[in-house]
């Protein structure tokens, strides 16, 4: 039998703006379970990410997310029925390419998202704004993109040109943190905690939750063992690249990582 919902989570929102975005948000998930229908979500922050994810499985429905650039912070999910075949391009992210006029401006990421606030549009049709070689690149939902692309031309005080992008894009490199970390073990877990200074329990978690990948593939097991050249992603918080292990005197095992933290913007 077909059900609703349960909305007694909503309570978890404290804030009414964000209440109301896990509001509509519950609406589209009882479209798939009253109506079997394919839903998409607007673009949402982490916490709101985090919190319909869990709810998701617990219905046992068929999600993805999408965000327009690889370990996207801010991304569209598309929701559907158990074992419903979901498709990135139904997400509808357009890439805007941002440059600036002058060629020795350089812009900022607080002129972009300032101009589109002040443009009207709210948060939740914006995704990531990522610096490029030779400008900026921002994920918008596609039904705005021929607005802005014809009224867009200003970033602050600086003049703007726009246009649709649909290469891969060329963004800038994070050069990362390069840090030595030493462990007990070479588990996953164990690398993780350290690395981000939690406790190993946490880092457990993360792994239940699904949220850590090593090389694009999702971590299942805490006591998997890592090796030079892995790189490890743990959605929210950032990524870690191996780069060569070592045995110190006390027998124990001596990493040297880069870490790349998350900007979550």
């Amino acid at each position: 039998m077909k059900h609703s919902v349960d909305r007694s989570g909503l309570g978890y929102w404290a804030e009414k703006e964000m209440r109301l975005e896990a509001a509509h948000l519950l609406d589209q998930v009882d479209a798939v379970l009253m109506k079997e229908s394919k839903q998409v979500t607007p673009f949402l922050s982490f916490a709101l990410r985090e919190w319909i994810e869990a709810l998701l499985r617990k219905e046992h429905l068929s999600f993805m997310v999408e965000g327009g650039f690889p370990e996207a912070e801010r991304v569209r999910m598309l929701l559907g029925p158990w074992g419903e075949t979901l498709e990135a391009k139904d997400a509808e992210i357009s890439l805007l390419w941002v440059r600036p006029t002058n060629p020795r401006v350089q812009l900022e990421h607080r002129q972009i998202l300032g101009s589109l606030m002040g443009l009207g549009f709210k948060r939740d049709v914006l995704g990531d704004i990522q610096v490029g070689q030779s400008g900026q690149y921002i994920a918008i939902t596609a039904d705005i993109a021929p607005f802005l692309l014809d009224h867009w031309t200003q970033a602050g005080r600086d003049k703007i040109t726009v246009s649709l992008y649909t290469e891969k894009p060329d963004v800038s490199a994070d050069l990362g943190e390069e840090r030595r970390v030493t462990v007990n073990s070479s588990r996953i877990d164990t690398l993780i905690a350290n690395a981000f200074m939690v406790s190993r329990s946490k880092a457990q978690e993360w792994i239940a939750q699904g949220k850590v990948r090593r090389d694009g593939l999702v971590v299942t097991k805490s006591e998997a063992e890592v090796q030079p050249g892995d790189m490890i992603s743990c959605r929210g918080q950032g990524r870690i690249k191996l780069l060569d292990s070592s045995q110190t005197r006390k027998e124990r095992t001596a990493w040297q990582i880069v870490l790349f933290r998350s900007q979550r913007h």
